[in-house]
């Protein structure tokens, strides 16, 4: 369910505002509207999607409460009656402001699941790319989200290969990835957006040098993936079933409520179920 369009970050790699212009916002009201035709016609799960969806309605609503319009919209979402989970994405960093974080331990139907995405674990970088946090920001952020609930999904998009990215940098980025070992990672070699203003920056980093960068947190994350989805080997979990498998349509898959996709034996009556299995293997990323 789209909820706003646009947006008003102006990240230095991003084409995204030029082309789709400054956020505009949809009512709650009207989203509410939406997302309850939705469960009346079956629907169990919602996702809310927007460029920096936890910027919804930042200048067309007021706060209150000490509630920003995003976790106001959560709640009035929440009281839909018969819709069993909700999701977003893609948030940003600065988007997770108390309210929200608080959110996630108060809100039943919300899913621990949150997509952080990072972009670079260097503070320099960052800076350079007009993000708006600090290294040390976002790790106080998943650790306040693994307070709230410890077994939160956490997800995250990253950039190799920057302008201006030195060897010291992308360390700094593995560390971070060591540090929050995600439970999966999008990991995007820099490639130039004509007309943004890191295409025009000094330092473009040698293709060879991104792929290797690539290639080497890559075999980090499946080594983070295998550990954190074998860990889920002998646990009962609850999922929602979306359809055949995409590498196996002769199995059905669902997602778990932290975003873990789990393939099993069933048949086309499972879909839009929600089913307990237990989990017997694990591979990366399944």
């Amino acid at each position: 369910v789209s909820i706003m369009q646009g947006c008003n970050q102006y990240c230095t790699f991003c084409i995204v505002p030029y082309t789709r212009g400054e956020e505009r916002s949809r009512p709650i009201e009207d989203i509410v509207a939406e997302c309850r035709q939705l469960v009346a016609q079956g629907v169990k799960e919602v996702t809310l999607l927007g460029q920096i969806v936890t910027s919804y309605g930042r200048r067309e609503i007021p706060k209150r409460n000490g509630k920003t319009p995003f976790v106001q919209l959560l709640e009035a979402i929440h009281e839909i009656e018969g819709l069993e989970r909700i999701r977003f994405t893609a948030p940003h960093p600065k988007g997770y402001g108390e309210d929200l974080i608080e959110a996630y331990g108060r809100l039943p139907k919300l899913v621990e699941h949150a997509h952080l995405p990072v972009q670079s674990g260097s503070n320099r970088i960052l800076k350079l790319m007009h993000r708006g946090y600090t290294r040390e920001r976002f790790l106080e952020i998943v650790h306040k989200l693994r307070r709230v609930q410890p077994g939160i999904g956490l997800s995250t998009d990253i950039i190799v290969g920057f302008p201006g990215e030195t060897e010291e940098d992308f360390e700094q980025t593995v560390s971070l990835v060591r540090e929050v070992e995600f439970d999966q990672a999008f990991i995007f070699k820099y490639s130039p957006r004509r007309d943004t203003p890191a295409a025009a920056m000094p330092g473009q980093v040698p293709w060879p040098v991104r792929e290797e960068r690539n290639q080497r947190l890559l075999a980090l994350m499946n080594e983070i993936g295998r550990r954190k989805y074998g860990a889920f080997v002998g646990r009962q979990v609850q999922i929602l079933v979306e359809g055949p498998s995409k590498r196996n349509p002769a199995r059905m898959m669902g997602r778990t409520r932290c975003n873990k996709i789990v393939v099993f034996e069933g048949n086309e009556r499972h879909r839009g179920q929600l089913l307990e299995v237990r989990i017997t293997r694990a591979g990366n990323f399944t």
